[in-house]
């Protein structure tokens, strides 16, 4: 029988154990205090999973009897209502799967925090003491909430102040409720166990010793949630309204990637009748990237958010299959940054208008120009109508004038069969003229274009029985009039999250901000980590401007300088190699509260693929070490994909002596032990232990992007970092650079 507990956090099978405190012994007198409090909460959880285990058992089998039934049964009706109650089993199945994993979650770690509130307007100097995690919880017989959500308007108090404070205030349906802050306390929680409590008693000191406890155990695993220490300019932004655009500038380890996540999770909860999860947008850079991320919004008890790379996403708004594909020709960097530019969107407006008046002028048809004219007039008049409801409502039009005029004059219409062939071979003109793919690359056959542009473009689009190939910069031309013609109502998202957009045209970001509904779109970037050429976006006044003129509204922005992520050594180390290689107005990283190693740095005679058995072993152990210190993962960082490729084959063969896989970059997925990965592909992710291949001129120059390659490397470690230098091919990038 086919089991779904696979899928079930696997606290599930140590329920009972968790839920027993037999093993509560010499307990501080914090603990003493707290601990009644956990048993309970404890308690309730635990009966809430073990009630629900056995309706999954039920629906299981329920399940199997459907399919035997779909196998066996002979008659079509019955067999077509066994796979309906089939679907609608396997939906209640995946519904009962999520709200037993959000149980399971709660009883890990029911709550973080606690906050002793006293309201001003309160009776006999009643205070309020409420816990705080993420998700809430009432007692069924007194109505208390024993747990309040970390999204509840009463909690944004624990996160705008590092310790008790007096005047403080929350938001009510009814205005502000003030009062005073006298306690807040915060909690490491494990398989419902204390571990640690901090007093915030004295402020900051406090709250920093809980944030670095949290810093410190952090390992290369999957992203995880941060509604404990989420910090208060981070809640600042979390929190922020709906219905306007933001932007976020963050250096690298500020949390951009969490905070965006967080933002979702908590919008969801506070506007749950304006959007919804399951129409939403994240768009990611690339596949490991988003296995990366993936357990953060369920963990927050969020499910169901599409989360694309804009290759995936603009192929389903084109609904292209897999026979169009991307061009292997190569790349020229200043045609393609032109094809991105804010430049080409304006040629893109000005060639659909040529388009468009050429598409009317020619409409194989007598009353041509009162569908001219008709379709102008609703285009004044109602503007949101897309281009092909204009066209289909002003062919109608026309046709209903033509009735209407012989019918005041007694004309007997006996063209009717006629009218209808007209009309069809209307709507077949077009729909071959709004082919986009054609469309598109005649675009490079008017004089809008220069030549040489023209003659490169058509090289890459090209079409050879079913097959369609095209450059990965011409998508977002291409879906842009798509949305011009069709319209954005199919493709209209309740939120549009874009993380690393430093790394996407302006093209494509018109084309996400269009289908964003109300403006509601948070787009989150670095621009010294923009590393895929040409880099497009180098000033967030240009995205701010384009944003503008798509939304008349103004953006929301975010600038985050602080890096939770990694070590002050390390952050100290990349600062003093890139303060004199960034612009003077890039801030660079602010480590926050860490210590950790020095930064190696490990030198040999040649590069790592040249190296003899001995010298490779030498490394292979340093790696093995890691591990050993308690590294999850590890990443081997490569200049590019040969580089990563190579060195990937090397270090498979001593796969038996690090003890971990090692993994390829090709695989997609984000998992523990060596990944040995090209920069690019390691853009938004975290390692434990960093090792830098092949420091040297013969990869690294003196350019700007290498700068950012290195600059993106060096800020993926969480704890060490090593980089891995020789002497056949030295480089000046630890030195200091003079202008």
């Amino acid at each position: 029988m086919q089991s779904f507990k696979k899928y079930l956090n696997p606290l599930y099978k140590d329920v009972d154990l968790v839920s027993k405190f037999d093993d509560l012994k010499e307990l501080t007198p914090l603990e003493t205090e707290e601990y009644p409090n956990l048993q309970k909460v404890t308690k309730i959880k635990a009966d809430s999973i073990k009630n629900l285990l056995p309706r999954l058992d039920r629906l299981e089998e329920e399940l199997e009897h459907q399919i035997y039934l779909i196998q066996t049964e002979s008659d079509i009706d019955a067999r077509m209502e066994a796979k309906g109650v089939y679907n609608k089993l396997l939906s209640q199945i995946e519904d009962l799967v999520e709200r037993i994993n959000n149980e399971l979650i709660a009883l890990d770690s029911p709550y973080f925090g606690k906050i002793v509130f006293q309201p001003y307007e309160s009776r006999n100097d009643k205070s309020l003491s409420l816990y705080i995690g993420k998700f809430a919880l009432v007692e069924n017989e007194t109505h208390i909430p024993l747990i309040t959500d970390w999204r509840s308007p009463i909690s944004n108090i624990y996160y705008e102040n590092s310790g008790p404070c007096e005047n403080v205030s929350f938001d009510t349906p009814i205005g502000k409720r003030a009062g005073d802050l006298k306690q807040k306390r915060q909690f490491q929680i494990s398989r419902a166990r204390i571990n640690g409590i901090y007093d915030a008693k004295s402020g900051n000191v406090a709250a920093d010793e809980f944030l670095l406890s949290q810093l410190n155990e952090r390992l290369g695993k999957k992203l995880q949630d941060i509604v404990s220490t989420i910090q208060m300019q981070q809640n600042k932004i979390i929190r922020d309204t709906l219905k306007k655009p933001i932007l976020i500038q963050g250096v690298a380890g500020s949390g951009k990637t969490t905070i965006l996540l967080h933002r979702l999770a908590y919008l969801f909860y506070t506007y749950k009748k304006e959007i919804n999860p399951n129409n939403s947008l994240i768009i990611a850079p690339n596949q490991m990237f988003i296995d990366y991320v993936s357990d953060v919004l369920p963990n927050l008890g969020v499910e169901r958010v599409d989360t694309e790379t804009y290759l995936f996403w603009a192929k389903k708004v084109l609904g292209w299959n897999d026979t169009y594909t991307i061009s292997p020709q190569k790349e020229d960097l200043d045609i393609k940054e032109y094809k991105g530019s804010l430049k080409f969107l304006d040629i893109l407006d000005e060639y659909f208008s040529m388009f468009e008046k050429e598409l009317l002028e020619k409409i194989p048809y007598s009353r041509q120009d009162i569908i001219e004219r008709r379709y102008y007039e609703l285009k004044e008049e109602f503007p949101n109508i897309d281009m092909k409801e204009r066209l289909e409502l002003a062919t109608d039009y026309a046709f209903a004038q033509k009735q209407f005029k012989q019918g005041n004059t007694g004309f007997y219409d006996s063209t009717y069969d006629s009218d209808v062939t007209i009309r069809k071979n209307i709507y077949d003109y077009f729909r071959r003229n709004c082919d986009i793919f054609s469309l598109y690359k005649n675009l490079f056959k008017t004089d809008l274009i220069t030549k040489d542009t023209s003659k490169y473009t058509l090289a890459g689009l090209t079409q050879k029985g079913r097959i369609h190939n095209y450059r990965m910069e011409d998508l977002g031309g291409m879906v842009y009039l798509h949305l011009k013609i069709e319209g954005t109502k199919m493709h209209e998202r309740d939120y549009v999250m874009i993380d690393e957009a430093q790394d996407i045209s302006f093209v494509q970001l018109a084309t996400l901000i269009k289908v964003a509904k109300n403006q509601n779109i948070t787009i989150a970037g670095d621009l010294a980590q923009s590393i895929i050429p040409p880099f497009y976006i180098r000033d967030w006044d240009d995205v701010m401007r384009l944003i503008k003129k798509l939304t008349n509204k103004d953006t929301e922005y975010y600038q985050l300088q602080k890096c939770y992520r990694t070590t002050v050594e390390i952050v100290e180390f990349a600062n003093n190699i890139f303060k004199d290689r960034f612009p003077k107005s890039y801030i660079l990283p602010e480590a926050v509260l860490r210590h950790g190693d020095d930064v190696k740095i490990l030198e040999y005679d040649t590069e790592i693929s040249q190296l003899a058995d001995s010298r490779i072993k030498e490394l292979v152990h340093t790696i093995k070490n890691e591990f050993t210190k308690g590294s999850v993962t590890c990443a081997l960082l490569c200049k590019d994909r040969n580089h990563a490729s190579t060195l990937y084959n090397i270090f498979k063969e001593y796969e038996d002596i690090i003890d971990r896989r090692v993994i390829s970059y090709e695989e997609n997925d984000y998992h523990s032990g060596l990944l040995v990965l090209p920069i690019e592909n390691a853009k938004g992710l975290e390692f434990d232990s960093v090792i830098f291949a092949d420091v040297n001129s013969n990869y690294y120059k003196d350019t700007e992007l290498d700068t950012r390659l290195l600059y993106v490397g060096i800020t993926r470690a969480l704890h060490r970092l090593y980089m891995v230098k020789n002497t056949k091919f030295r480089t000046n990038i630890f030195e200091k650079k003079n202008y």
